[in-house]
């Protein structure tokens, strides 16, 4: 029993009424949504004609759909009109040699002489790419590129495009964004662990980006349709100050796609995927197995007239594809393998038997539309993506649907109202962790019996059936997302913006664990019920999580003297969220067995892994930014934010958090202009603060309670109950986390803009970083931690890129790179040196790898003789005494002639410092190709083991003679023979396997890879061939591959992508996708 016995903090923080609150957001949805104008009005035929000074005429873009709204001028005058709904406009001209000057934002501007009549019955219109890229979303507005002094990457939608079914818009961006490493652990379907950090770590306590869409707060990007997306922007540097103590990992801004009045248009996209296995450790053949183990047995001084194991490889290889029945013939062992009923010496590739090919698919469908008052689009996806797993069920759905309204209530009010929901449903195997810890089982050991039955050898259950009939494990999610935006416009230099958010997330999960009933390998009789799993049980959990966000700002700007523009932005946010979960277990499940009458029993009982949870929190700030500049030139921009949580005392709640920014457009200056060389040039520095909440709990400030009931002693017949507390001490002077960031940055463009390109250097510093605190054992409990740890980190990022046409042939080549590290400089003194992965050694590196320094194998006696002179009994690291030819030495670095925790040497680090990508596509006559190259450099990686020996079969040889290894190993093992193998010699000795194997120089392995990432081919119809189906605007196909090469310097055969534990999810292998796509507008 827990007691929360607490006060409310005295503040208004949790007085939120979110139930009246979202359903009067619903209601206001529901009458937006409603109130839309009618979008399709109809019009006559189009006719340029010039009779009496007049012009007539239809605008289109590219995709022949309507331009509203577009300017037609007669040059040279104020007489002028714009487009209608449907493209036409009307226009008297002074004269027949009058030109017509035809522009719209974003557009190529046209002239056509009014005497061209023929040229007016239908004006195309090209999009701009340089006007199209001055825009650029920031926190609470925009802003023109050109005058933008913050560190932001902007990504468009393109990069989103012809990658077919994409788990989340994370996979599409790997490697392709300066500044942003994006990692996966696991290939599994909904369980890939996409994550996304800005410019590395910047404490012990990271925290991961914040992510805006739309204006609004969301936890649902990994959910997002990428085909809704418009454009990405990452906020790396100071202009993330504006969001002060959320912004610490950086912040994402999405722009999801708005519609653009005119005719109804109908998007379609759809792609089939298929999904081979990628990369994966191959298993050692029967014949490779049995040699191996004779190999190990010798080696550990065992003959073959007394050991079990040298006889079982010996009957193997002659009876290899055949088996032995027990109930027919005597067991040829004495006192061994008594729980068996049959030995099968089949040669099974487990990895074959387990992975296959797999199909996803995605379809996305589109309607928007609308008129001067009011535009709209709906859209929806759905999503198939099937596993690679061949047994049981196992796949990841996902359907999507969002509508985006906006209403031009007024000439000065505007709304933009958002509705969205996703709904995803995933199934895996319960117990796909105990097959894939399994799949090292003797190749001899058959997947089914004769007539396709579980097969279990002893105890050991074949682990396709584990996935097969171990029951299911069910995820749903539902999300709802609902943002208003009410923005009014005072006059051309002030508006006010008010928004709402409401995202919730339900999450429903039904895990079905069921016994198995497992025969010998005739298939005749049960040998074993539920081998090495526990009894049957069923377990129910349900998560909600809801989060609000209310925001309001104020916009005002100013040009003075035409030279000096003045911006100022004011606003106050709110945002509060809260989770609850609650789980119950039902055990002794008889799922085969129909109750009748009340025969049978299942008991509830609450999961001991966790019970019911929830908690709230709340947040609310003052924020505010200053733009200025001078004739467009020298730039100065200054972000402020006041934060107050509800995680932190009174005392210490409140803290402020300010960035400022300047530039200078080197471009724009004469003596610049006249070298004729840059098109832009624009130098950029920042400095700025951000405060971060990652190391404390939402209740750290808040003493809570343990009641305890004593188990013996009695008073009367009451036993002893007594209150304690729950294991850690309360503290009431911890304060934020800030994080201070640099930036130096540079942006240019030259030969007409062609090569385009920018370069950032930034370091972070946190001086106040909270870290567990070291006391004598007799404080009793845990202590709290406290602000008194600090951390440094620092880069590089940057991207070039050229882009020409050759004729009718376009191209383009690029690329991008990203270094980072970071230093833990005060971590409360040294911690206590163990080896392998760290994060808590002061002066390295968050991850670092630490481990012995190998020297070499032992070659001949005399040098194993003097090595165990050496160091036998004389360590701390556990060296074994029976050591031989053929094993590891590591070097005593600090010379005290002893290998102990002093000895162990920075082995590089777990996060690659180095990100990298390169690219290249070219465009002709309707046909493009693209092509994407991906990499990390300086990873070091650990295959960390576990005390399941199970997972250390994956890394270390013929670690136990009944499961099989890797074959990385065959052929390179030493031996008097072989004296420069790389592995030392087999063994089955426990002690000797762990000291080879330990972390050092010799076992961490070089991480760095290249991957082709993704190469595309597509065709676009061309418009003339579309007229003739009289339906179809645009049409396009494409064939995609992702991830269809790689080359790195990996021994054990793991993808480098792989996680380091690859255990459970990790051991699934990541895939090779050819996709097939179409997309359609109408």
């Amino acid at each position: 029993m827990l007691i929360l016995n607490y006060k409310r903090m005295k503040n208004d923080f949790l007085k939120f009424s979110s139930r009246k609150l979202f359903f009067s957001v619903m209601l206001a949805a529901a009458l937006l949504a409603g109130s839309s104008q009618s979008a399709f009005a109809g019009t006559a035929g189009v006719q340029s004609v010039m009779q009496s000074g007049t012009v007539k005429g239809l605008v289109v873009d590219a995709t022949g759909e309507s331009v509203i709204g577009a300017s037609v001028l007669e040059k040279g005058t104020t007489n002028g009109v714009i487009t209608d709904i449907d493209g036409n406009f009307t226009l008297n001209v002074s004269s027949p040699g009058a030109v017509v000057v035809i522009s719209y934002i974003g557009y190529k501007t046209v002239e056509i002489p009014a005497s061209d009549t023929k040229a007016f019955q239908k004006i195309v219109m090209r999009e701009d790419s340089e006007v199209l890229a001055e825009v650029v979303v920031v926190g609470y507005g925009s802003q023109k590129k050109e005058t933008l002094t913050g560190a932001v990457t902007v990504v468009d939608d393109k990069m989103l495009k012809d990658k077919g079914a994409l788990s989340s818009p994370a996979q599409a961006l790997q490697g392709q964004v300066p500044g942003v490493v994006i990692t996966r652990t696991s290939a599994a379907p909904g369980d890939e662990s996409w994550n996304m950090k800005l410019r590395g770590s910047f404490s012990k306590n990271n925290s991961d980006p914040l992510v805006i869409i739309d204006g609004v707060e969301s936890e649902s990007f990994s959910q997002l349709n990428p085909a809704d997306i418009e454009s990405i922007n990452f906020l790396k540097d100071a202009s993330a100050a504006i969001y002060g103590s959320k912004a610490a990992g950086g912040v994402i801004l999405i722009q999801t796609k708005k519609a653009k009045a005119g005719k109804a248009k109908v998007e379609y996209g759809g792609s089939v995927t298929a999904k081979f296995v990628g990369l994966q450790p191959e298993l050692m053949t029967l014949d490779q197995w049995c040699n191996a183990v004779t190999q190990a047995r010798l080696n550990d001084g065992y003959k073959p007239e007394d050991d079990t194991w040298l006889q079982y490889a010996a009957l193997a290889q002659a009876n290899k594809g055949h088996y032995i029945d027990l109930d027919n013939t005597v067991n040829p062992f004495n006192n061994a393998f008594t729980d068996v009923a049959d030995f099968v010496f089949f040669d099974t590739d487990w990895q074959n038997i387990l992975w296959g090919t797999a199909m996803s698919t995605s379809h996305e469908l589109s309607v928007s539309g609308g008129g001067e008052k009011t535009t709209y689009r709906l859209s929806g996806r759905y999503m198939y993506d099937d596993s690679n797993l061949k047994w049981g069920n196992n796949n990841n759905q996902r359907y999507n649907l969002r509508l985006n309204n906006t209403f031009h209530v007024t000439d000065k009010f505007d709304i933009e109202s958002v509705l969205s929901f996703f709904r995803q449903d995933q199934v895996a195997p319960t117990q796909v962790g105990s097959a894939l810890t399994a799949s090292t089982q003797q190749p001899g050991f058959p997947s089914s019996t004769t007539d396709g039955k579980p097969y279990a050898w002893g105890t050991w259950g074949a682990p396709n059936w584990y996935c097969e009939l171990g029951g299911d494990n069910k995820l749903k999610v539902t999300g709802i997302n609902i943002s208003e935006m009410f923005k009014y416009t005072f006059n051309e230099h002030f508006n006010a913006v008010a928004t709402f958010g409401y995202n919730t997330n339900n999450a429903t999960r039904d895990i079905q664990r069921t016994s198995i009933d497992w025969y010998n390998y005739a298939g005749t009789r049960k040998v074993m019920t539920n081998p090495q799993q526990e009894e049957s049980n069923y377990i129910k959990s349900n998560s909600q999580t809801d989060l609000y966000t209310l925001n309001a700002y104020a916009n005002w700007t100013q040009t003075f003297a035409d030279k000096h523009d003045l911006g100022v932005m004011l606003g106050t946010q709110y945002s509060f969220k809260e989770y609850d979960y609650t789980t119950t277990k039902a055990k002794n499940i008889l799922p085969s067995l129909d109750i009748i009458n009340g025969i049978g029993e299942v008991t509830l009982v609450n999961d001991n892994n966790k019970g019911p949870e929830k908690w709230q929190e709340a947040l609310l700030s003052y924020f505010a930014r200053v733009n200025y500049d001078y004739l467009s030139k020298y730039l100065l921009e200054g972000n402020f934010r006041y934060d107050g949580s509800s995680k932190f005392q009174p005392e210490n709640r409140w803290a402020f958090f300010w960035g400022v920014s300047a530039g200078w457009r080197l471009s724009e200056e004469a003596f610049m202009k006249n070298l004729n060389i840059f098109d832009d040039l624009k130098l950029r520095v920042s400095y700025g603060t951000v405060g971060n909440q990652g190391g404390i709990d939402r209740y750290d400030g808040i003493q809570l309670y343990n009641f305890n009931q004593n188990k013996g002693a009695l008073i009367g017949d009451e036993k002893i109950s007594y209150i304690d507390t729950n294991g850690k001490l309360l503290s009431m002077d911890r304060e934020w986390e800030t994080i201070q960031n640099y930036n130096i940055g540079l942006d240019f463009g030259l030969f007409g803009n062609r090569l385009k390109g920018t370069a950032e250097l930034f370091w972070k510093v946190c001086e106040n970083m909270l870290i567990d605190v070291s006391y004598p054992a007799t404080l009793g409990d845990k202590a709290p931690t406290a602000n008194v740890g600090s951390f440094k980190a620092n880069g590089f990022e940057g991207n070039l890129n050229w882009s020409d046409k050759i004729g009718k042939v376009g191209y383009s080549i690029g690329g991008t790179f990203t270094y980072t590290t970071n230093k833990l400089t005060d971590n409360g003194g040294s911690a206590t040196i163990t080896d392998g992965v760290r994060s808590d050694r002061e002066g390295y590196p968050l991850n670092s790898v630490f481990g012995l320094k190998y020297v070499g194998k032992i070659q001949n006696e005399e040098q194993l003789e003097k090595y165990l002179y050496r160091y036998t009994g004389n360590n701390t690291i556990d060296m074994p005494t029976n050591l031989r030819l053929g094993d590891n030495m590591y070097e005593d670095v600090n010379g005290d002639g002893k290998l102990t925790e002093e000895d162990y040497v920075f082995l590089g680090t777990d996060d690659p410092k180095i990100s990298f990508s390169f690219n290249g596509g070219l465009e002709w006559n309707g046909f493009d190709f693209s092509v994407v190259f991906q990499g990390v450099g300086m990873r070091s990686i650990w295959r960390t083991g576990s005390s399941n020996k199970s997972n250390d079969a994956w890394r270390i040889p013929v670690m136990k003679p009944h499961l099989n290894s890797p074959n990385f190993s065959i052929g390179n093992v030493w031996s008097p023979e072989n004296p420069g193998a790389y592995y030392p010699t087999y063994t089955n000795v426990d002690q000797i396997n762990t000291y080879n194997y330990r972390c050092s120089s010799w076992s961490v392995e070089n991480g760095n890879y290249l991957r082709l990432k993704n190469i595309s081919l597509g065709y676009t119809f061309p418009a003339k061939w579309l007229e003739k189906t009289k339906f179809l605007t645009y049409a396009r196909v494409y064939v995609t591959g992702a991830d269809l090469w790689e080359t790195s310097k990996i021994r054990d055969g793991w993808d480098p992508e792989a996680s380091r534990t690859v255990t459970s999810y990790g051991r699934y292998p990541f895939t090779r996708n050819v996709t097939f796509g179409l997309n359609l507008t109408f």
